[in-house]
Order: C-alpha cells, then sequence, then structure tokens
C-alpha cells in the first residue's frame, strides 16, 4: 500500500479564516457508518480497488459531543504500516494559512501497546506535514518539528492512557506553533513545513486497537488564546552550550524560570533542576549523562519551552 495519494482537490487562491465545528451529528449530514464520501471526508485512498479503504466509521459507541463519533480501526486487507497512515481525512473547503490556525479535537483511544494514533495537518497537493502529533503506542505523545533545518518527531512530557478522553488543541501564529493538551502548553515550536493546510487526518498506523474522534473546532480558538501565552515565543528563551559537555545555561530575556528538567528522545524523565529563587537564569550538570540527544524543558512564568540539545 503506497504512502499516500494525491485526492482531486479545489483550493482557493486566498486563504481565508473559516471557523467549523465537526462532531458527526445526524444535523451535520453525517450517517452512521463509513465515513468514505461523507461531508467533505474520506477515508485513505488505496491506489487499487476499492479506492479507499473501507472500516473507517461515523460510530455512536462513544462519543464526547452528541450522540457519534469518527471510529478509526484496523483494516484488515493491509497490515501493520510504519506510519500512521489509515484513517479519515478531512478535505477543507478553504485552506488554513500555517501562520494563523487553530485546530481542536478529543480523541479516546482503546489500548496501549496496540497501533500508534495521530493528528495531521497536511498540505495535500505537495504531499507533506505542516503539523503532526503522534499517540505512541507505547503512552508517549510526540510531536514533529524542524530543528536547525531537519523534522523529527519528539517526545514531550506528556502522556495518554487508554479509555480517557484527551483534549488536543494546536494554535499556529507568526511567531511559533503551540500545541496544548486539556489546555495545557505541552510544546511550542515551528511548524514542520511552512504551507497552508488543505487536509486534516486522524489516522493510525494499523496495528491493534481503535480511537474515536469527535468535538473537532476549526478556526474557533484563536481569538480566545491565553493572553500570558500569546507573547510566548521560542526566542525568549536562549541557551549554550550545545553541543555541551558539562553544564549547560539557560536564560529568559523576560519570565522568571520556575524549573529545568531533561527528558531523552523516549520521554523518560533524566533530571529536573528547581530554581528556588525564580531567576531568568538557570544551570544545569549534564556531566553525567551518556553521550546523545536529549530535550531541555525550560518551565517559565510564561510558559514551558523545549529545546533539543546534544551531550557529548
Amino acid at each position: 500500500m503506497k504512502k499516500y495519494y494525491s485526492i482531486a482537490f479545489l483550493m482557493l487562491s486566498i486563504c481565508v479564516f473559516s471557523q467549523q465545528t465537526v462532531s458527526f451529528e445526524s444535523n451535520e449530514g453525517f450517517n452512521t457508518g463509513n465515513i468514505n464520501g461523507q461531508a467533505g471526508w474520506i477515508s485513505t485512498p488505496t491506489g487499487g480497488i476499492p479506492e479507499n479503504i473501507t472500516h473507517q466509521t461515523i460510530s455512536a459507541d462513544k462519543a464526547s459531543d452528541g450522540s457519534s463519533s469518527l471510529k478509526i480501526v484496523k483494516e484488515t486487507t493491509y497490515g501493520t504500516q510504519p506510519d500512521p497512515i489509515i484513517g479519515g481525512f478531512y478535505n477543507l473547503s478553504a485552506p488554513l494559512s500555517y501562520n494563523n490556525f487553530s485546530v481542536s479535537f478529543d480523541i479516546n483511544m482503546s489500548q496501549l501497546n496496540g497501533s500508534d494514533f495521530g493528528f495531521q495537518g497536511v498540505n495535500n497537493v505537495d504531499d507533506q506535514f505542516v503539523v503532526r502529533l503522534d499517540f505512541d503506542k507505547t503512552g508517549l505523545v510526540k510531536i514533529l518539528n524542524t530543528i536547525s533545518g531537519v523534522q523529527d518527531l519528539i517526545a514531550v512530557p506528556s502522556a495518554w492512557l487508554p479509555n480517557n478522553w484527551y483534549r488536543f488543541k494546536v494554535v499556529g501564529t507568526a511567531a511559533d506553533v503551540r500545541y496544548y493538551l486539556n489546555d495545557s502548553l505541552i510544546y511550542t515550536g515551528t511548524v514542520a513545513g511552512p504551507m497552508n493546510i488543505n487536509q486534516l487526518r486522524f489516522v493510525h498506523n494499523n496495528a491493534l486497537g481503535s480511537a474515536y474522534i469527535d468535538n473537532i473546532k476549526i478556526n474557533t480558538e484563536l481569538q480566545f488564546m491565553n493572553v500570558k501565552d500569546s507573547n510566548l515565543s521560542d526566542r525568549e528563551i536562549t541557551f549554550y552550550p550545545n553541543p555541551v559537555a558539562d553544564v549547560i545555561n539557560v536564560t529568559s530575556k523576560e519570565a522568571k524560570i520556575n524549573l529545568v528538567s531533561i527528558v531523552d528522545m523516549t520521554g523518560k524523565s533524566i533530571k529536573t533542576v528547581l530554581s528556588s529563587d525564580k531567576k531568568n537564569n538557570a544551570s544545569v550538570n549534564v556531566s553525567e549523562l551518556t553521550a546523545g540527544n536529549y530535550i531541555l524543558i525550560i518551565d517559565t512564568e510564561k510558559g514551558r519551552f523545549n529545546k533539543k540539545f546534544i551531550k557529548k
């Protein structure tokens, strides 16, 4: 099965600010059954016959808003995929500007150690990710970010458990992209690619388990961004040296630093340093770490920032 196939899609020449809510209810034009072909949605194209997979459905099994939701499940015809690509795709009637958008949704996943589930904001003309979030089968949450020109899935200090509803939100501005889980800021970064989003994908890698997606809101929360978050930018945080052998120094231009944490690339917590006097700078001794890549998490009075560094 090929990774993706381009879908004929009429794009507007100018991105507009378009608000929308999708809860998969009958009054929105949805019916129980196969999502493919309903209200602008398709299921993953196959490149063969049938043209699209057939078991991604509108279901009344669970819902966080109303009585129905999108249920994404294993397609038995195909094996486990290397990346989340099986699910429901929403073709937006007007593209979202990568530097001025918001998308939020509820998700409930059935089990750990099954499928990797995910959300992807895509430019499907070039078949490129703009934003991507993975709910890894181990319970980790991973976000696709571009660091020094290289795209990488970064584990963030958040986790998910089966059979719980979670609210996820991503907000793109001219300064950065912010990811929220249950209204808590979990990551501030950049778009994976500076392109407009014309397709939203709710997907899995076709292993075990299922997920329910509901209450999708598009561009309804830009005006409700937390005031204290509205001025956040990765440029407010500097750290050096990188790569580092012994001590890494962190400076915040405006906000006081509450604590600095280090996690490895699997999301495992390695070390946390509390700032008792809450100054604008902090130092962390990393001499005991083994050589490799790590994530520095800086919690300030204005929010949380994640920085990738290399231990020599």
